[in-house]
């Protein structure tokens, strides 16, 4: 396996988490048994260096890139130092526009026809590095490389692909890298069976935890004061698989009167795709 010493600090520092029976919660309201961290990278200084060295060393060999831009905010614990090292013009990109100041979204220059590389901690589904790399363009600038830490196998790769924009990852979530977290003690054997599962068919794997588990959902909503506190399940259910409704809505809308809320709320959060 390739870059062994960032493999090696990234589960040392806490980087991966595996939890089978009680996987985390996505941005993106999916489910997953598997949680990555890169940021945690940089909490240790071998660690970081590890990881900047062997970016720099990607990056420095596309060769005729001008710039480096990173997205807010992990991204660019990675992209700046890379950006330094290389010598290279920095940008980084706003997740939002600012409502003061100069506004925008940019921080650096995007001169008509440079060349970027956009370097990040990691890729998903690639809906966020499409975004990042959508300012870029806008702005007249080109990207055709995408620079990672890790890659999740999730899509990303296949997403950027279409868009004509190579993702290049030190680390990827895969059988390799799984028996060497595996060798090195961070998951068991079982855990390891499930993330192969999951990993094969994301989507029918969350689907059927969350059929034999409702009570996943329903412990993630709560209310204080006849206020909804805790909605992650709910959000999770309408927003991550709506398609469960039928089967485990019932239990979710009994959660909501046995905490005092209103049965349609589950309705009212439901965002048909």
């Amino acid at each position: 396996m390739k870059h062994v010493e960032v493999a090696i600090a990234l589960l040392d520092v806490g980087g991966l988490r595996f939890d089978t029976s009680d996987p985390f919660i996505l941005a993106s309201r999916k489910i997953c048994p598997v949680y990555v961290d890169v940021r945690r990278l940089t909490t240790k200084p071998e660690g970081w260096r590890a990881s900047v060295d062997a970016l720099v060393e990607v990056v420095g060999g596309l060769g005729n890139i001008n710039a480096v831009s990173g997205g807010e905010l992990a991204d660019l614990l990675f992209s700046v130092p890379v950006a330094f090292k290389l010598g290279l013009p920095h940008t980084a990109i706003r997740k939002q526009p600012k409502g003061y100041g100069t506004g925008g979204r940019l921080i650096g220059e995007v001169n008509p026809g440079s060349r970027f590389v956009h370097v990040s901690d990691l890729i998903t589904s690639g809906t966020s590095a499409l975004q990042w790399i959508d300012v870029i363009r806008e702005a007249g600038g080109v990207v055709n490389d995408y620079v990672v830490v890790f890659d999740r196998n999730q899509g990303g790769r296949e997403a950027l692909d279409m868009e004509d924009v190579r993702v290049r990852s030190l680390l990827e979530l895969n059988d390799e890298f799984l028996s060497f977290a595996s060798d090195r003690g961070s998951l068991t054997g079982t855990q390891m069976n499930a993330v192969q599962e999951y990993l094969a068919d994301p989507e029918q794997w969350s689907v059927d935890f969350l059929r034999r588990n409702p009570r996943f959902l329903t412990e993630r909503i709560a209310a204080e004061g006849g206020r909804i506190r805790r909605s992650e399940g709910l959000e999770v259910l309408t927003q991550g698989y709506p398609e469960l409704i039928p089967e485990v809505g019932a239990k979710v809308r009994g959660r909501l009167r046995e905490i005092g809320l209103e049965e349609d709320l589950l309705d009212q959060n439901h965002k048909p795709l």
